[in-house]
């Protein structure tokens, strides 16, 4: 779907116009140079890594007070986090007769400075190590402290905790491997210097300290659990509670005792990595988001992150854990409800922001994950790599794009029209040619017609032509379309081409009717259709109100809570005891259903009695369901 709101601009119209630009300022240049004087080619950069923006400041000044100084921070009195000597922490866990580690960081040398720390603090036994998950900033240094333990107590056994998963990950040799190493040093800045004032780590710690170079020990789990589990080691009772999230092995540490809970990578002070650019699945944000929920249940007074400083108070963990899911359901349930409206990751990428307490949140900067790349990622991991944007199913080959652009700039500089014209010439005289060979050969040429969809596409993007010329850029538009799809030898490469061009002649929006829409509405359980109802957040309308509206269904005696906060829904059954409804209505759910799907209306059913108000007015709740988009459309 092309709207007239769209922000977005073409590569090529973009491209095309700052050459325009450009050559005014070549012009005038010349002219400074004077006649005869030869143009003046670089032959070294302008810009330096060390340049100082606005955004290399932030991310300066984050790093530089967040881990540049390597240091044991005393959380409780049995719990010391060392932060800053590597990419990830390591957190030492001090018992009656011994000591527990958590994660080793990503390299033997980091965890030699760390474990000369620990053994200032007490010479207890090392009883057990903890991984979190698999990623190797967090259990390389093992091998070292086991090591060295043994130097003292030759015959200690010392068990090391992980999660079933974790044990297979660590071994697991990707079939990208190579090329993951490649992007994941390219990521984590392996090569970038260290400059002195200008430091800017990798997000979430210092620079990694490994390269391609490096040799890796791996020393595997000898205790795995499933789900949860309770373990007593050396006088400290604590739970392991699997939390998928950044990784599908993650574990969350509980020692109920202290209160402390330790969440591995799913939490950062950052925003979240939801989809890594060194090449990854996309993490699964649903998942990620349920288990903070789970890992907020706890209740803890102490939050320990594998790559960030100790959150303290009850009250600040809860609302730190809170604040970071609903930055991830924001961006799942927003990027979600655009793609069912029919809308490319680009134009959803331009239209989505985070809620502004979320985005001004010090734990959700975006030093680490991007908002843009997490709305790509989650648009990807239900729609694949394709955009639904026909230009991007068989896109111009790299070469071809760049000879065609150089030809219209030169082209460009010899004529007076304006770019959006120029564009629209090329894009005609590019699908003439093709149409002129199928009509003497029987057979279009492709190359011609993507160049000339393309050209049109940014046409009509510009929207700075008067309406004849965008209906000129439209029909070509059409044309070329149909050019490319009765190319296909694939019939659903045809049959999408082809459609396309349909809805664009005749302005179609292929959606499901009202009807069918209103069917689903009524098939579907009262859980599904108040999940969908959450999916449809009219984005940032209602960012700053707070709802809590209570549904009790009388025929199937279920009470559910529904909740808006931050532009972020949730869904409650049971209702939490802690949560008292603001508006409180009660109805049988076939009422309900024909209430959202607009077949019965809520005034209507209030005066006959079939929805009962208990408490809470019904302003309240028609004002609750202006925030959403209503369930029977898209």
């Amino acid at each position: 779907m092309v709207t007239k709101e769209t922000v977005l601009i073409a590569s090529l119209t973009v491209a095309l116009v700052t050459a325009v630009a450009y050559m005014a300022v070549a012009n005038s240049s010349r002219e400074a140079f004077g006649n005869g004087v030869k143009f003046q080619y670089l032959t070294k950069t302008l810009a330096k890594m060390s340049d100082e923006t606005e955004s290399s400041k932030a991310l300066v000044a984050f790093t530089k007070s967040e881990f540049l100084t390597p240091e044991i921070l005393k959380v409780d009195q049995n719990i010391y986090v060392a932060i800053g000597f590597a990419l990830g922490n390591s957190i030492m866990i001090e018992g009656d007769d011994g000591i527990i580690i958590v994660d080793t960081t990503e390299a033997t040398t980091s965890m030699k400075k760390i474990w000369t720390e620990f053994r200032k603090i007490t010479n207890k036994p090392l009883r057990a190590v903890i991984y979190t998950h698999f990623h190797t900033d967090h259990h390389m240094g093992t091998s070292y402290i086991l090591e060295e333990e043994k130097k003292v107590r030759p015959n200690a056994t010392i068990d090391i905790y992980a999660h079933e998963l974790t044990k297979i990950l660590m071994f697991e040799f990707s079939d990208t491997y190579d090329i993951g190493i490649t992007r994941g040093l390219r990521q984590l800045g392996s090569i970038v210097p260290k400059i002195p004032n200008a430091r800017t780590g990798a997000g979430l710690g210092p620079e990694l300290l490994v390269g391609v170079d490096t040799n890796l020990i791996i020393t595997a789990p000898t205790k795995t659990y499933s789900n949860r589990a309770s373990y007593n080691v050396a006088g400290i009772e604590f739970e392991l509670i699997h939390t998928p999230g950044e990784t599908k092995d993650q574990t969350t540490v509980w020692i109920p005792k202290i209160g402390a809970v330790l969440p591995g990578d799913n939490i950062y002070k950052t925003f979240p990595n939801i989809y890594a650019i060194r090449g990854s699945p996309t993490r699964d944000a649903k998942i990620w988001y349920t288990s903070l929920d789970k890992t907020r249940a706890l209740g803890g007074k102490y939050l320990i992150g594998s790559h960030t400083r100790p959150v303290e108070g009850k009250e600040e963990v809860y609302d730190t854990l809170l604040i970071y899911r609903d930055a991830i359901k924001y961006i799942h349930d927003q990027t979600l409800r655009l793609i069912n409206k029919g809308y490319f990751p680009d134009q959803i990428v331009e239209k989505v922001q985070l809620p502004e307490m979320v985005r001004k949140h010090p734990n959700l900067q975006e030093h680490y994950g991007s908002v843009p790349w997490s709305i790509r990622g989650v648009f990807a991991s239900y729609l694949g790599w394709f955009s639904g944007n026909p230009i991007d199913l068989h896109p111009m080959p790299a070469s071809d794009h760049a000879s065609r652009m150089a030809r219209l700039v030169s082209y460009a500089q010899t004529r007076k029209e304006s770019p959006g014209e120029i564009m629209l010439q090329e894009a005609q005289i590019s699908h003439q040619i093709s149409h002129n060979h199928y009509t003497a050969t029987g057979k279009h040429i492709p190359s011609d017609d993507k160049w000339a969809l393309e050209l049109a596409d940014a046409v009509i993007e510009l929207n700075t032509l008067d309406k004849k010329m965008t209906d000129v850029a439209k029909t070509i538009k059409v044309s070329a379309l149909r050019a490319i799809g009765v190319e296909q030898i694939t019939a659903t490469g045809r049959n999408y081409y082809l459609t396309y061009a349909l809805e664009v002649e005749n302005n179609l929006s292929l959606v499901r009717s009202k009807e069918a829409l209103e069917m689903g509405i009524k098939d579907s359980s009262v859980s599904r259709v108040l999940e969908i109802l959450c999916s449809k957040v009219r984005g940032l309308e209602c960012q700053y109100q707070n709802y809590t509206i209570g549904l009790s269904f009388t025929d199937i005696q279920k009470d559910y809570v529904v909740s808006l906060r931050n532009s972020v829904c949730d869904v409650f059954e049971p209702p939490p005891e802690s949560i008292v409804p603001q508006v409180q209505l009660s109805t049988k759910s076939n009422v309900y259903k024909g209430i959202v799907a607009e077949d019965l209306q809520l005034d209507k059913e209030i005066e006959l009695g079939n929805v009962k108000i208990d408490y809470g007015t019904i302003d309240t709740y028609k004002e609750f369901l202006e925030c959403f988009d209503p369930l029977n459309s898209v």
